[in-house]
């Protein structure tokens, strides 16, 4: 009992540290082995095992339900060990599962990716889930790295660019950006109960 409730309280002082919504001096005390230690555990729980990485058929295409959807954006982003609830929510937030979604900035697909980031990640049909998704996950994974796993300022820089979210160091004062941050933390709660 006591192992479970230790379990959970280490889950909430991760998240919290994640979204930034906890700088409190015990946090700091306890070092980076702990919350390394967290973290790793946290990814191992959030990643999908190797038997359930099973493949999805991407020659599927544009035709692809909304179940084979999530279940390859599970597959890419445990290849990319990127928390799958997170790839998730994203695309929740981002298109609520259309890959034929056209913002009114451009942005196309799933994930909605900018035209000159498709270009850059070699993507060669941004509508097709699979590149879509890949693509984005990439993009996940790399702001996850250079933010040192913070998702707050990762999400903020998947919206908005990198360079406004370095210039303000956190979320910029932009009400998009602020609501799409939110938005989709709450998804990603929501998709861990």
């Amino acid at each position: 009992m006591m192992e479970d409730m230790f379990s959970v309280m280490g889950r909430i002082v991760e998240i919290k540290k994640r979204f930034g919504l906890m700088n409190h001096p015990y946090t700091r005390q306890r070092g980076a082995d702990f919350s390394e230690q967290v973290r790793r555990r946290l990814d191992e729980a959030d990643a999908p095992r190797r038997d359930e990485q099973a493949t999805v058929d991407v020659a599927a295409g544009k035709d692809m339900t909304v179940p084979e959807m999530k279940k390859l954006a599970q597959v890419y982003a445990g290849q990319k060990r990127v928390p799958p609830s997170l790839v998730d929510a994203v695309i929740q937030v981002e298109s609520n599962y259309n890959p034929q979604a056209v913002s009114p900035k451009g942005a196309l697909g799933l994930m909605q990716l900018m035209p000159d980031t498709v270009g850059s990640l070699g993507i060669s049909d941004p509508f097709d889930p699979a590149e879509n998704i890949r693509g984005g996950v990439s993009i996940l994974q790399r702001l996850l790295q250079k933010y040192g796993g913070d998702y707050t300022k990762a999400l903020a820089a998947y919206n908005a660019g990198e360079r406004r979210v370095d210039e303000s160091n956190g979320v910029p004062n932009i009400r998009e950006t602020k609501d799409y941050v939110e938005k989709v933390i709450n998804a990603y709660l929501k998709n861990m109960k």
